[in-house]
């Protein structure tokens, strides 16, 4: 399997500028005059605040599959599947802001990122509901399913920074180790 070919291809999905358009106009046209942009960006944190975010929701759906699966805590595990679900409202809120200011190829990339996401984030919903009165295997097999598709979310979004170069040029550069003043000791 090309692995690196199938990402790619999603680059000329562009069935999907039209919806893209629409989304970003949406999302500039809310964010227009606020100082909610830059702070949703990360502005004040010297480099976006999305890729900061992801590692909470991915953590406790990576810890959640832990407990049921090894350690057979299913109630902590729907805990952990609840804390997912509520961190990720931020995690996709700073993905949008951060989506809208992308070009028409990495926007394309960024919604099928987005529909892998919201899959997973469909998944561990469903399998957090089905929990209310225990556990079972059906419960298991939604987080598993949902654990692969936010996997299949996060190779994209992967994709778009390291491959794409998404997001890297609105870092703001510190200064290199050779223009830093000596430390006296």
């Amino acid at each position: 399997m090309n692995v690196p070919g199938l990402l790619r291809k999603t680059e000329s999905a562009d069935f999907l500028d039209n919806v893209s358009a629409l989304l970003q106009r949406r999302i500039a046209g809310t964010l227009s005059g606020t100082g909610a942009r830059e702070v949703l960006r990360g502005s004040w944190l010297g480099h976006p605040l999305h890729p900061v975010l992801v590692t909470v929701p991915i953590g406790a759906w990576s810890g959640s599959l832990v407990l049921d699966t090894v350690l057979r805590d299913h109630v902590a595990a729907r805990r952990l599947i609840g804390f997912g679900l509520l961190s990720a409202v931020p995690t996709l809120t700073t993905g949008w802001v951060d989506w809208a200011e992308r070009d028409a190829r990495q926007r394309r990339v960024g919604l099928i990122h987005a529909g892998a996401n919201a899959l997973g984030i469909a998944a561990f919903t469903a399998s957090f509901l089905r929990r209310r009165h225990g556990t079972d295997a059906q419960a298991v097999a939604l987080s598993v399913a949902g654990f692969l598709a936010v996997g299949v979310g996060g190779t994209l979004g992967g994709h778009l920074t390291y491959a794409m170069g998404a997001g890297v040029g609105d870092v703001e550069r510190s200064p290199s180790a050779d223009t830093l003043p000596a430390s006296r000791g």
